[in-house]
């Protein structure tokens, strides 16, 4: 008798789960949380991402202006090779008198009351012994390290596009998870309102399903935040400026063998554009040194002057009181050869090639620095990317097995047989794992643009 009454009291109590359970489900069914009202998503592509922040993107037209700005101080200094023409207008009163290159000159030792001569004069530099040709060279080399420094921009600025697309893939696969958390922890709520009403399980339970919905709830809502200032950094990579909300283009992230690395050192040191950059400004700084020791043998200078003269009254000999200059106008010409040596200048010569020769082994040490900083980062990308690819495969198991015992926690649960806190443990378990499979998806394919960039292959496409 008492047997036959425990085995309907089994049977009542199984009835009323599976009831509960059907109820909890109808519940959990109900609307999804509503996120925040936000414009249509934009289409954006990988490649029209990167194209944008290459044609936008501040950076690089700073460094282009850079480029105009040497090729302008290289006309400068070229101009000193073509004829410098000046118009002048000369006049003098009293005791001066106009020189013949224009200038004026005094303490005469008779009055000149005016004389008045405009004119123009000409000066050619025959040569400065190579210094101006030095100087010259030298700014070519510094236009084409200002070259360099324009892709070496385009790089970086392609190198942060693709990360911030990345963590903007990255951010709503989060927000997918933590969407699915939050449905799950509601269910199991409901679940356990609907039993706490039917006095099977105790208040503890739901106030436990209540606590673990909130968190989901409020990780929710930080993911879709998140989600929103991963756009305003993919809109800073790009040049761009406003809020925006873009539907984008998923990257396969199927791991495939790592190349050898020895090759990789040898390729980023030929394609680096600011390794390039440090050797033409080491060319740039001989050239410089060059310039600097010919000031030693001075220059020669052709000088060419011609102009109107008008006198502006009579010059009386003191002797017998004739005018030996009535007052008059002529036209004249002149040219001639001036030559300059320095002979002392205070060691200011000595000075200026000192400055060149440390700027010469300044640069040439810093192209070092960026060598070794070069083959480092190198190795440090293609390590990263090897252990995101070893994690990839750790991470998908971990998640199988989270699933699993979500899936076993939940019907052992139903059954009875497992309290709340081992349905919200697995729970955790699952957004942890899910969490950690997404970090090594991207940190994979961030690890290949980090490569990329690293071994300078990445700016030459775009």
């Amino acid at each position: 008798m008492k047997r036959s009454l425990g085995i309907r009291k089994g049977i009542l109590a199984t009835g009323l789960l599976v009831c509960l359970w059907s109820d909890a489900t109808a519940g959990a069914a109900g609307p999804a949380p509503v996120a925040p009202a936000s414009p249509s998503p934009v289409a954006l592509t990988w490649e029209e991402a990167i194209q944008q922040g290459v044609a936008h993107h501040p950076l690089i037209q700073a460094a282009r202006h850079g480029v105009l700005e040497t090729q302008a101080v290289g006309k400068q200094i070229a101009a000193v090779n073509y004829p410098q023409v000046s118009g002048i207008l000369a006049n003098s009163l009293g005791n001066t008198r106009v020189q013949s290159n224009l200038g004026v000159s005094g303490s005469l030792p008779k009055p000149v009351n005016s004389l008045t001569d405009p004119g123009a004069r000409v000066d050619l530099l025959i040569t400065d012994f190579g210094r101006t040709a030095h100087k010259i060279l030298a700014n070519r080399s510094f236009a084409a390290e200002a070259e360099k420094q324009v892709l070496t921009s385009k790089a970086l600025v392609i190198l942060n596009v693709e990360q911030a697309y990345l963590a903007c893939l990255k951010q709503q696969t989060l927000v997918a998870v933590t969407h699915t958390l939050l449905a799950e922890r509601k269910l199991i709520r409901n679940q356990a309102e609907s039993l706490y009403r039917n006095q099977v399980r105790s208040k503890l339970d739901l106030e436990m399903a209540a606590v673990e919905a909130a968190k989901a709830e409020v990780d929710f809502i930080k993911a879709q935040n998140d989600l929103q200032a991963a756009f305003a950094s993919l809109n800073a990579a790009m040049g761009r400026q406003g809020p925006a909300h873009y539907a984008l283009e998923e990257r396969p992230a199927a791991p495939s063998p790592a190349p050898p690395i020895e090759p990789l050192f040898k390729e980023a040191l030929e394609r680096r554009p600011e390794l390039l950059g440090s050797t033409d400004r080491v060319q740039a700084t001989e050239e410089a040194l060059k310039a600097a020791r010919a000031l030693h043998y001075g220059n020669i200078t052709a000088v060419g002057a011609a102009g109107y003269a008008w006198w502006g009254r009579q010059e009386v000999t003191s002797a017998r009181g004739n005018p030996a200059n009535p007052g008059a106008q002529l036209g004249w010409w002149g040219a001639g050869i001036s030559s300059s040596t320095p002979l002392f200048t205070g060691f200011r010569i000595e000075a200026e090639i000192e400055q060149a020769e440390a700027n010469h082994g300044e640069a040439r040490a810093t192209t070092r620095v960026i060598a070794n900083d070069v083959v480092l980062e190198v190795a440090k990308a293609y390590l990263n990317r090897l252990t995101a690819e070893q994690q990839i495969t750790v991470a998908q198991e971990r998640a199988a097995q989270a699933r699993e015992a979500l899936t076993l926690a939940r019907e052992r649960y139903k059954a009875g047989l497992a309290s709340i806190l081992d349905v919200t443990t697995a729970s955790t378990a699952l957004l942890t794992a899910e969490t950690g499979l997404a970090a090594a998806r991207y940190g994979y394919l961030a690890g290949n643009s980090a490569l990329d960039y690293a071994t300078g292959m990445e700016y030459g496409k775009y």
